[in-house]
């Protein structure tokens, strides 16, 4: 007899996998579809790839540089004693390794200048905050997630950092963004904020008790002319707190975010990613491949950059 026929009177019952619940990332998944849904549907979600990948390069390597630092002072590093403050020449290796990893993957800076003052911005926080900073982290790149019934929610905080007036066991979450400081009345501005209520939301779940606050850190407000010393003090525009002393600030910007998500899978299932109703920041417009067939595309044309 065929061996094949042993098997005839076989029967395998089908089974039923659950719904697989998506993953989103507070940052390339929220923040970004709030910044340009249209913009975050070809590249965040369909996978194109962009021409022009400053806004990539330039945060990427201030967040892997920082860590690097942190590391350094934490005693992390080989050859290096804990609590040895990064030189510049430190931050410059460091910023090397990022640049040349970067590379690899396609990703560059838009220009020499672009990448000059990215090292820039980079040294003077190291030099102006790092001395008070690092000595109080507790942790890097801080991973969060919670369970929102629909989906999965996930994010990084930068740093949690001993709170520098507060009982040590209070901590505060720092977050640092590549950009100057929007206007009061940006609506960028107010998704940062609504980003660090999210974090400390994570943070309850994960450890019972919501951080200090939050420390949005401006680094594009270190940035220093040509010939001009490096900031010897803290500028006024650099820091934004937040204070999560009000448990229902928090909750909006949950529910802000819920339905931020619940609009991707909306429009994951139908495929279609519309222009946003509201004109994206600048730095987002410019830098856009699509924005020739966007109504909030340039008025006027624009050379290659």
């Amino acid at each position: 007899m065929a061996p094949w026929r042993s098997y005839q009177n076989i029967s395998v019952n089908s089974q039923t996998l659950p719904p697989t619940r998506p993953r989103f990332s507070l940052t390339s998944d929220i923040i970004s579809y709030r910044r340009c849904r249209r913009q975050y549907g070809y590249f965040g979600n369909d996978g194109y790839v962009p021409a022009q990948t400053l806004q990539v390069f330039y945060g990427t390597v201030i967040h892997q540089v920082l860590d690097r630092c942190h590391r350094h002072y934490s005693g992390l590093v080989t050859g290096v004693p804990c609590g040895t403050m990064p030189t510049d020449e430190d931050v410059g290796s460091y910023f090397g390794e990022v640049e040349n990893a970067l590379r690899t993957q396609g990703i560059r800076p838009i220009s020499v200048h672009v990448r000059n003052q990215a090292l820039q911005v980079i040294q003077n926080f190291n030099a102006l905050e790092g001395p008070q900073l690092y000595p109080r982290v507790v942790d890097t790149e801080f991973r969060l997630e919670s369970d929102r019934t629909q989906y999965i929610m996930r994010g990084v905080v930068d740093v949690l950092a001993d709170s520098e007036d507060a009982d040590a066991a209070e901590r505060e979450i720092w977050d640092y963004k590549g950009t100057h400081r929007p206007n009061a009345s940006d609506h960028t501005l107010r998704d940062y904020i609504w980003q660090m209520c999210v974090y400390a939301e994570l943070y309850r779940v994960r450890t019972g008790s919501y951080p200090r606050r939050a420390i949005l850190y401006f680094i594009n407000e270190l940035k220093s002319a040509p010939n001009e010393p490096r900031p010897t003090k803290r500028p006024p525009r650099a820091v934004y707190e937040v204070d999560f002393s009000n448990p229902s600030v928090i909750q909006v910007a949950l529910d802000e975010f819920d339905a931020t998500a619940g609009a991707i899978m909306s429009c994951k299932n139908q495929q279609r990613w519309p222009e946003p109703s509201e004109q994206p920041d600048e730095a987002t417009c410019d830098i856009c491949d699509l924005r020739w067939s966007c109504t909030h595309g340039p008025s006027h044309p624009r050379l290659p950059l």
